[in-house]
């Protein structure tokens, strides 16, 4: 109830953007391409290539190419996204990079998550052991000038990066839950955003949106009203191409909804009040209603005539992008047969998944003492599914080496963590000691971490009735630069109401209700709003601190290849037109040879 002062924020942002060259700094020179350095002897190097820039972290087995080509279609696209939801004179804090796997395959994506949906081109896990993003590489990124910007055909490559990018941007750095058919077409919207040095260009039709909404206005079934698609109803609809058919009128109407949404001054003050309206409760459809001056039974009607008279794409001055260095590391043979198996611990896989990896890398990382990420792999698979004893002398091993090695720190605290939850007693006592010293060691060196600094919470109050104030604003300083993982907002909505910021516990709590893809949360921070409303002691917050919670569940967003959807209902719509055309012919037939009706007649 108390996050929609940053839902008006992000439409107000918003307004600035699809305002034009108005609303966006003029760029003083042109961008400074991404400059490429690579190491490694190709000799002893594998295909897997680790790329750095200010916001990212790629690992790939692309060209490196196209990875450098990637990073800087990244880097501006956050950047633009960062200038529009950042509220006015806030200033950034330096937060994390985005860890993203940029694949060669499609079919690499069934290595890093169980049971991946067909058509599947790219995915986001978010959970409490991190947040990744996987995408594919489907054809050659273009560099663009200013003259192609709205005339190149949009390239699939970066349209599905950038959709599923966008998406989880506002998941990472806004409250906004909720209406999901805004989450959608904002995602939407932003994957056909094209850059220049100097320029951008908005507001393009994505290709799988534009040829579902020509094959819908052609008079064919469609699946879904706006009222559906606003309040997100999915589930009973029918499509020529099954759920996957309605998903994709969902992301087509969401889209064009959004783009209306954005089309004038006066809509664009409308949608402030519109996601407003939605952070305080009020159903997305009467919200809308309410906010635009519509009828539900109009809006299908406005949203046609809006579609037939055209979409304009916005070409507008680049904001000034700010240079950012590529570097580009090939890795060793020996690192690259860990790369993908690394990612999938990190995505919170099923018990039996995580149990099959750790047996793999019991046979396979010994096999490579020396290569820190076979290590650092095996360690993470026995925190997570084995014996966590058995992980320290590894970690003791890299550190040995490298005392400033973040991620070993990080491990082996949360390995003393685990370590601590099992052991009662005076051993307990003595893991909680080590996991502090380890975590608050990997602070120092990474004090950007939300995982160091989440993990360093859950030692915290479980080792003192008296959490330390630095603990306490540590997880909810990380929660904010990390909104896409719910069970640090959980412990940072608990923290929060520990230390008497009751506002912010409530927005915290408010935006962790209304999310839709995490359902267990959602039920959890409702029955927590009722009791900060009814009143509870520090001691019941410290004790829900200190719960262990349900097995961590991964929230994965997956992006769908809308083309060959489009082409499967294409399909569908032809074998039922040929069904159609054969039932009404034995039908006319029947008809004439007096047939019709008669027992034995076929019937459908």
């Amino acid at each position: 109830m108390r996050n929609g002062p940053r839902a008006s924020v992000l439409a107000a942002a918003l307004c600035l953007l699809s305002i034009g060259s108005a609303g966006a700094q003029q760029a003083g020179a042109a961008n400074v391409q991404p400059r490429v350095s690579v190491a490694g002897k190709k000799a002893e190097l594998s295909q897997w290539v680790r790329a750095e820039s200010p916001r990212f972290v790629v690992y790939s087995d692309a060209g490196e190419d196209d990875v450098a080509l990637l990073l800087d279609n990244l880097e501006k696209l956050d950047h633009l996204l960062r200038i529009y939801t950042l509220p006015s004179g806030e200033v950034a804090r330096p937060q994390p990079r985005m860890t993203l796997y940029f694949h060669n395959s499609a079919t690499d994506l069934r290595e890093v998550a169980d049971s991946p949906p067909a058509d599947a081109v790219g995915l986001y896990s978010s959970c409490a052991a991190g947040v990744q993003g996987f995408g594919v590489h489907l054809e050659r990124i273009p560099s663009l000038v200013d003259g192609q910007l709205d005339k190149a055909p949009l390239n699939e490559t970066l349209s599905y990066v950038f959709e599923a990018y966008a998406r989880q941007f506002l998941y990472r750095h806004t409250d906004i839950r909720t209406p999901a058919s805004f989450i959608d077409g904002f995602a939407q919207y932003f994957s056909s955003v094209r850059f220049s040095d100097r320029q951008m260009v908005v507001g393009r039709v994505p290709k799988g949106v534009g040829g579902y909404l020509r094959f819908i206005g052609d008079g064919r079934r469609y699946s879904l009203d706006y009222d559906d698609v606003l309040e997100g109803r999915l589930a009973d609809a029918r499509s020529y191409a099954g759920a996957a058919g309605v998903r994709l009128e969902f992301e087509a109407k969401s889209w064009l909804l959004t783009h209306y949404m954005l089309s004038s001054e006066e809509n664009r003050k409308r949608l402030d009040r519109y996601l407003v309206l939605v952070g305080r409760g009020v159903a997305p459809t009467p919200a809308f209603e309410r906010a635009f001056g519509l009828k539900k039974a109009d809006i299908s009607t406005v949203m046609w005539r809006y579609g037939l008279k055209g979409m304009a794409a916005l070409r507008v001055e680049a904001p000034s992008f700010p240079a950012g260095r590529v570097n580009i590391r090939s890795l060793p043979v020996a690192a690259g047969k860990f790369v993908l198996a690394n990612a999938a611990l990190k995505a919170c896989p099923s018990r039996s998944t995580g149990e099959a990896l750790l047996k793999q890398l019991a046979v396979l990382a010994p096999q490579f003492p020396n290569e820190d990420l076979a290590r650092l792999t095996l360690s993470r698979a026995q925190i997570d599914w084995g014996n966590p004893q058995d992980a320290l002398p590894q970690l003791a091993a890299v550190l040995q080496d490298d005392d400033a090695h973040f991620e070993a720190r990080y491990l082996a605290g949360v390995a003393h963590l685990r370590l601590a939850e099992r052991n009662p007693g005076d051993a307990g006592r003595a893991h909680l000691q080590a996991a502090q010293r380890h975590l608050e060691r990997a602070r120092e060196v990474n004090p950007q971490s939300w995982e160091a600094a989440f993990a360093a919470f859950k030692a915290e109050v479980a080792a003192t009735d008296e959490p330390r104030k630095a603990a306490l604003d540590g997880v909810i300083t990380a929660w904010q630069a990390a909104r896409d993982v719910d069970a640090l907002g959980g412990s940072a909505a608990l923290a929060s109401a520990y230390t008497g910021q009751a506002d912010e516990a409530h927005r915290t709590l408010g935006s962790l209700a209304q999310n839709e893809r995490d359902e267990v949360t959602a039920q959890w921070a409702k029955q927590w709003q009722g009791r900060l409303e009814t009143g509870v002691t520090r001691w019941d917050i410290l004790a829900e601190m200190r719960r262990s919670p349900a097995p961590d569940v991964a929230v994965k967003a997956w992006t769908i290849d809308k083309e060959r959807v489009m082409q499967a209902v294409e399909r569908g719509y032809g074998l039922e037109s040929a069904d159609n055309v054969i039932r009404e012919a034995a039908r006319l037939n029947d008809a004439a040879t007096g047939n019709e009706g008669a027992p034995g007649a076929a019937r459908r």
